[in-house]
């Protein structure tokens, strides 16, 4: 008997068993440890110490050849300030008014606008940027070698310009403008900017007296014309009123008016209603109609008798009289420091 219940037991343990396993399996899991034990890295990095030390001499060294091997880059700077009032004082020409954005010249005692050196000096400052005048100044100063020392042919003369235009960098506070170049010679750098300066000045100079010249060959021309045209008018109503006379003799002989007639006669005998019409030509008689028509063919000139012609003529002798003494210096910037060669580097930074 005791056999049996031995086997029962026996036969029912491994079933026990599976359902106290899988519910105990969770937590017979192993615990993960993820901190780092700094002993242990510290062995490695000691193990390795050699490698550590020659990578980190090697970059240094490395940095050390690169920051020696690198070029100086030096910076050249002018200061510059509006011009005074005297260096530009012969652009003052009485009646005409001339600076960027006029709209034409002012004349026959209209009011004028001097120039000015707030004007003069944006002038300046727009010309600074202006690519025309940059590949102007390279190609007078003989800049293309200079810029471009290893060109090929395929090099184009557009990025050598582009090159150049970067160069250039333009501070414009509101107490002064500065110019600077950046190069890795101090001396060239310097005498860059200082010919760069003077170059823009004297082309500046240039274009305001031919745009003042342009202006007033303009409006000389205008008024010319508009005193041709006046002219040509007044001798076409000359004529005119001259066929206007020429009928009102006809009229005059067939009715027999040699002699003026008296107006008021005719509206007393209310021939003529003088309130709803005029007083026809032939009421002068046909002698003073012939008079009048003789006195218009023998006219010499009819300036006399044209409305303000004589006003567009005097604006035409004063524009006329204006002469632009171009032989006088004038400066359109106060040049406040000049550029020196620098004696420190700005780059690179050892």
């Amino acid at each position: 008997m005791t056999k049996k219940e031995s086997n029962s037991s026996a036969e029912k343990d491994p079933a026990q068993t599976y359902k106290d396993a899988r519910h105990a399996a969770p937590y017979a899991q192993p615990f993960q440890d993820d901190s780092i034990d700094l002993y242990d890295l510290w062995i490695t990095l000691w193990s390795k110490k050699w490698l550590v030390v020659g990578v980190t001499v090697i970059a240094a060294l490395g940095s050390v050849v690169y920051a020696l091997q690198q070029a100086p880059i030096y910076k050249a700077e002018a200061l510059l300030l509006p011009p005074k009032t005297k260096d530009f004082q012969p652009l003052n020409v009485q009646g005409v008014k001339v600076v960027q954005g006029v709209k034409g010249v002012k004349v026959g005692g209209q009011v004028t606008q001097e120039v000015g050196a707030v004007n003069v000096f944006a002038a300046f400052k727009n010309n600074l940027n202006s690519r025309t005048l940059q590949k102007k100044f390279i190609k007078e100063y003989g800049l293309m070698e200079i810029l471009a020392p290893e060109r090929t042919p395929e090099t184009r003369d557009e990025d050598i310009y582009e090159g150049f235009a970067n160069m250039i960098k333009i501070d414009d506070a509101v107490s002064s403008t500065s110019i600077s170049i950046e190069l890795h010679d101090p001396e060239i750098a310097a005498h860059w900017v200082n010919n760069y300066v003077k170059f823009m000045d004297v082309n500046t100079i240039s274009q305001i007296v031919e745009n003042m010249s342009n202006l007033i060959t303009n409006q000389i021309r205008d008024i010319e014309y508009k005193i041709e045209s006046k002219r040509h008018m007044a001798k076409q109503r000359r004529e005119d009123e001259i066929l206007l006379l020429k009928e009102a003799i006809i009229i005059a002989r067939s009715l027999g008016v040699k002699e003026r007639v008296d107006a008021t006669n005719v509206v007393q005998n209310n021939q003529l209603n003088i309130s709803t019409s005029s007083i026809p030509l032939y009421y002068r008689g046909f002698r003073a109609l012939q008079a009048e028509i003789d006195r218009l063919r023998n006219r010499k000139s009819d300036d006399p008798f044209i409305e303000r012609l004589r006003d567009l003529q005097e604006n035409l002798a004063l524009l006329r009289s204006i002469n632009i003494n171009t032989e006088e210096e004038m400066h359109e910037v106060s040049i406040d420091q000049a550029a020196y060669p620098p004696t420190n580097r700005i780059k690179p930074n050892r």
